[in-house]
């Protein structure tokens, strides 16, 4: 993706995520306000995370909790405020959808107070004014994990 000089490339890859830059925007935010330094990084270790770069910097991070097979459970999406209005944020949630761990996933689960209209553009439907909910009912005509 492009916007001019600006390409942004989303991985899967643990090892490029700056953990120090995702936890200093996550524990601002309204949703993980109270969430400590060690609590952030067990929850990206349990989690199947994505990052976007820029240039080689982070600007963006979101992450899924999931058993790999029934449910998956989108959290702490984030694009940093400099790179906002570049599509970066729907970016982060195909490439979550795309997770090769994550194909066989039939309901994906999340909560935003504010960002529906993203949410609706990758099939999430409202469940109430919090919670949105995604049913891949192609999840099951994909290979098996094992």
């Amino acid at each position: 993706m492009g916007d001019g000089a600006k390409t942004v490339e989303i991985s899967t890859d643990r090892d490029r995520l700056d953990l120090s830059y995702c936890y200093d925007f996550i524990a601002n935010s309204y949703w993980a306000a109270g969430r400590t330094r060690g609590e952030f990084d067990r929850s990206v270790e349990l989690s199947f995370p994505v990052g976007a770069y820029c240039d080689g910097r982070q600007v963006g991070f979101a992450r899924v909790v999931s058993d790999q097979i029934a449910i998956a459970y989108v959290a702490d999406v984030f694009v940093d405020p400099d790179f906002r209005r570049l599509g970066i944020a729907s970016k982060l949630i195909d490439g979550l959808h795309a997770h090769p761990n994550l194909a066989r996933v039939k309901r994906w689960m999340l909560a935003t107070h504010d960002m529906q209209p993203l949410y609706r553009l990758h099939g999430y439907d409202d469940l109430n004014d919090l919670m949105m909910m995604r049913v891949d009912d192609q999840a099951q005509n994909r290979d098996p994990l094992r």
